[in-house]
Order: C-alpha cells, then structure tokens, then sequence
C-alpha cells in the first residue's frame, strides 16, 4: 500500500479529506464555487488533505525549500484522492498530467512539485504520464486573491501543448487525470480541462489535488 511510505503517528495527523460532500469537486460540505459555475469541464474531482497549518508547511518546504524528500510522502497521499475518484466515478484512467507551472517559476524553483508527484504516481500504477498543457501567459502568485481575481486569472490561460498529438493516439476511452497541490476555486482544473478538451473532443477530464483550501 501506497501510504506505507507514511508512519502512523503521521496517518493519524493527517487532516484527510475521507467523505466528499460535493458531488463535482468532494468538498466537505456545500461548495459555493461549483454551484456558480456556469460550464464545468471536468467530470469531477477529488483532493487528498485539508489545507491546514500543518499540510501548508509542508508543501511550503517541498515548493519553496527543495525538500525533495516529499515526492514519494506526498504522491502517495494524493494516490487518495485518485482512489476517491475511481471509488466515486468508476474505471482507470488513460492518462496523468499535470498543471503546468510558468516558466519564470518553473526557472526559479527548478521543478513543478505537481507533475513530480504525478509522475510518481503514473509509475506506480502503470499510467502514462504526458505534459499536456502549456500557459498561454505569466500571472501573479494566486496565493492571497479573491475569488473573482482567481477566477479572473485562470481565464484562457492553459493551451493544448506539444505532447497532445500523442495522448490522440491511445487507443479506447480517454480518461484523462489532471493533478494539481492545490484546489482553490476550481478555476485552474476547469480552464486546464477546457484546454484538454479542445485538443481531445469525446475525452473525459477528472482533476485530483493534493490538498483543498
């Protein structure tokens, strides 16, 4: 079992998201954000953890202080959040890929703690991973914005990348899973699916994240 990687005392402490309350995104309780909505473009998504002040240092020491060591801690904890889904939704997926990051930050920070951990994950199941997306622009740190800013941000900013011809090229259903560290409003996953889906009409889209705020 994936979260073996986990002692129990850490298990324990882990603030896990275990009943989804929202049928689209598995919030705990009723989710504001997928009721606005006017078009959503993934079939649904789960999340691992709450985000809380524990689960926050630690993704701020795996992002911003290069403690590699999380990789395999933390895509184990998101395989959760898959299994919820399959649980949920039924079937495997085709296909992992990740949200992209900006090519400043991507620069600055030398990876996207994202596709590690999807990358991770894929190996262990035996799915292919592709980097499907690329950003169409630079935007601010979402860390800190209203609702609407984010919302605002997210528009139109993935696009179809190079490797997408390949993902055209699986044979039988496309089910295709997004992963993500953090799911806010839902904005990043719903514009990374709209961009999926204009490259891969017919596909299914399903987002996991590590953790929800």
């Amino acid at each position: 079992m994936l979260l073996n990687r986990l002692c129990g005392a850490c298990r324990t402490r882990i603030p896990w998201i275990w009943a989804p309350m929202c049928p689209v995104c598995g919030r705990p309780g009723r989710c504001v954000d997928c009721l606005r909505r006017k078009l959503t473009y993934f079939k649904g998504a789960r999340c691992a953890v709450q985000y809380r002040d524990e689960m926050r240092d630690w993704l701020a020491d795996y992002k911003y202080r290069g403690a590699e060591r999380y990789t395999g801690v933390m895509a184990a904890m998101l395989s959760c959040a898959m299994e919820q889904l399959r649980n949920d939704f039924g079937g495997a997926f085709d296909l992992i890929t990740a949200v992209p990051l900006a090519p400043g930050r991507l620069e600055e920070r030398g990876f996207n703690q994202a596709e590690r951990m999807a990358a991770a994950m894929a190996a262990w199941y035996g799915i292919p991973y592709r980097p499907l997306l690329k950003r169409t622009r630079d935007t601010e740190k979402q860390s800190g914005k209203a609702r609407q800013g984010r919302i605002a941000d997210m528009r139109g900013l993935f696009a179809p990348a190079d490797d997408i011809p390949a993902a055209r090229s699986l044979s039988g259903p496309r089910r295709i899973l997004i992963a993500d560290d953090i799911y806010t409003t839902g904005s990043t996953m719903n514009d990374c699916a709209r961009a999926i889906l204009q490259a891969m009409p017919g596909a299914e889209v399903y987002g996991i994240a590590w953790s929800r705020t």
